[in-house]
């Protein structure tokens, strides 16, 4: 096809370059005969002018015509008109003339465009040739129907069509319709492509069919030789090429369908008998003998499927006493197994046993450092009562002695007002003392009992960082900020001041090494029922590949200097088993630390909830 499409487009390039050559040489004669026409019409009597007209009109011309100087009708030559007519249209003007004008301008002869005659009333095309001697012109003009009988002989392919068209888009002949100067074809990408000098597109879609075309430019004339062999199906080469291929399938298959049924049945037998012998192979039978014929592959296929048989056999053995082998060796694996299971079984209770009790554990170390905070910030309002009880007791000694001296209305006021105060000191440290134990009692009944109950947010968080400041020593200020007085949740203090006390400790413990700090603990609402409370620090920060195994049993940077690893994963366990929330951390290396807690107000139900948990009593003083 390919073949085809470029033969076509040379033919068609080749037709239209060969037209454009035979109608110029033609209209180079025409031309050439009004050349020497007007040579002698200057040399001839003014009577002998139409019978020299009429003598050089010939077949070429329709019409042939004289026009002097101002455009007046001298004489003329017109084809099937008669003398008596020529003598009616003598004098009458043809300045209006397009070719007329063109003529009288350059002083050069002209070729026109397809014209409506004056003098004929037909549609021609005019070739005009001025006199040198006497300023007038004579005009020819040649019939359409000659250019396209012209056309006609220059074709050199039967299915070759071909335009010839003017400046202004008009045909001036076509090969297959009769049309000519009826038609414009300026909208058709070769003729734009002809005219203007641009590439030539390969092919041409015109009144629903497809065309190889190619344009040539005549200069001398002005026109355009279009040329144009139809594509597809409608080109005989191609419906040639098509009968041949289908012809050819129809002709194999139909040969194919003759010699089909022998060759089949030729293949049948040595296929039948190989395929009976195949399962008897498969069946697990050795087959005595395997068929031979006249085909080669069949042959080669016979034995290669003996081999095959021969190897499956060898195979079928090696494989029964490998399979036995096996079978014994799984055995004594899977009592292996057996063993291995139990004892990882085993070590694997005993690992969550010894988990469960380092847990624990941990729980009470963290009770045991909380007595001791206690112990610590008792002393200090326990040391004043009893050095304000030791310095009323000297005060009425020295009473005592005045009233043997006798006393005076003076020293009684001194000796009442003395009195007082240190009455009043020792009352407010006694005051200060039941305040630590009674947030200590309530504190570690919550510690060492989980139940949930509604308590206030702001109460718990202060007396958890009360119980801690005595560890956590004076260079570390912890600050309460965002928490209102009136914030009420129903939950588990005993799992929520666990988790504020380990998350605490643990800023204390690691984020200041050398220098104080400040650590910040904070309450926000969020949506959904729930809050969020952050413990975040000033510290040194964390590095990313800490920070994502801080939550991990076990892990810590303390390893071998009291740190267990257990802290900060009892309280991820806490907040997302017991809490219903979450805890996650976010750290900078050298800009601190935050934890942050998100928990609902009213705490999910567990299992071991008793009713009226929530209700229980406050730990009396």
């Amino acid at each position: 096809m390919p073949q085809i499409a470029d033969e076509n487009r040379l033919i068609a390039k080749e037709s239209a370059a060969e037209m454009a050559a035979r109608v110029e040489e033609y209209l180079r004669s025409l031309e050439h005969r009004l050349k020497v026409l007007a040579a002698a019409v200057d040399n001839v009597p003014e009577q002998e002018i139409y019978f020299l007209l009429q003598t050089a009109r010939g077949d070429g011309f329709d019409a042939i015509y004289l026009v002097d100087n101002q455009g007046l009708l001298v004489d003329a030559s017109v084809k099937n008109y008669s003398t008596e007519y020529i003598e009616e249209i003598v004098g009458i003007d043809m300045s209006g003339n397009r070719l007329f004008q063109t003529v009288t301008d350059t002083k050069k002869q002209a070729w026109s465009d397809t014209q409506l005659s004056s003098i004929s009333g037909i549609v021609t095309v005019g070739v005009a040739v001025p006199l040198e001697g006497s300023n007038k012109t004579i005009i020819g003009e040649v019939p359409l129907a000659q250019i396209v009988s012209i056309s006609q002989f220059s074709r050199s392919d039967r299915q070759l069509d071909l335009w010839i068209v003017d400046r202004l888009g008009e045909v001036v002949a076509d090969t297959r319709i009769a049309r000519s100067g009826r038609h414009n074809l300026l909208h058709l990408p070769v003729v734009q492509a002809g005219l203007n000098g641009t590439p030539m597109p390969e092919t041409l879609s015109y009144d629903g069919r497809s065309y190889y075309t190619w344009a040539d430019f005549s200069n001398s004339l002005g026109w355009l030789f279009v040329s144009r062999i139809p594509r597809g199906m409608d080109n005989s080469a191609t419906r040639e090429l098509v009968a041949i291929i289908v012809t050819g399938f129809i002709s194999t298959s139909l040969i194919g369908a003759l010699l089909a049924p022998l060759w089949a049945q030729t293949m049948s037998r040595t296929v039948k008998s190989v395929i009976e012998r195949a399962r008897l192979v498969a069946s697990g039978r050795r087959p005595k003998t395997w068929p031979t014929g006249t085909i080669k592959e069949f042959n080669q296929l016979s034995g290669d499927l003996e081999a095959m048989a021969d190897a499956l056999v060898s195979r079928e053995q090696a494989l029964k006493e490998m399979n036995e082998e096996l079978e014994e060796r799984v055995q004594r694996r899977t009592q292996d197994l057996a063993s291995t299971n139990a004892d990882l079984s085993e070590a694997l209770n005993n690992l969550q046993k010894t988990q469960n009790e380092l847990v624990e554990v941990e729980k009470l170390a963290a009770l045991g450092r909380l007595v001791a905070g206690i112990a610590h910030e008792l002393n200090t309002p326990l040391g004043n009562s009893k050095l304000s009880l030791s310095a009323q007791s000297h005060e009425i000694e020295s009473f005592n002695a005045l009233l043997q001296k006798g006393l005076r209305k003076s020293d009684l006021m001194a000796f009442l007002d003395r009195v007082r105060k240190t009455t009043s000191m020792a009352s407010l440290n006694v005051e200060r003392a039941c305040d630590l134990v009674t947030n200590f009692k309530q504190v570690a009944v919550d510690r060492t009992t989980s139940y949930r109950r509604k308590f206030r947010l702001h109460e718990l968080v202060s007396a958890t960082v009360l119980t801690l400041q005595p560890s956590i020593g004076k260079d570390i200020r912890v600050t309460i900020e965002d928490i209102s007085d009136e914030l009420e949740i129903d939950s588990y203090p005993g799992e929520l001041g666990q988790i504020l006390t380990n998350l605490v400790d643990n800023a204390a413990k690691h984020a200041f090494p050398d220098k104080p700090g400040n650590i910040y603990i904070s309450v926000a609402e969020a949506d959904g029922g729930m809050l969020g409370i952050s413990v975040r620090d000033d510290g040194i920060g964390m590095e990313q590949d800490v920070s994502e195994k801080i939550f991990n049993p076990f892990y810590t940077t303390k390893f071998g200097q009291g740190g267990t690893g257990l802290g900060l994963h009892i309280s991820y366990n806490a907040a997302a088993n017991v809490l219903g929330g979450s805890l996650t951390v976010e750290s900078t290396p050298g800009e601190g630390t935050t934890f942050s807690l998100l928990i609902p107000v009213v705490a999910p139900e567990q299992e071991n909830d008793a009713p009226g948990n929530e209700n229980a009593p406050p730990v009396s003083s």
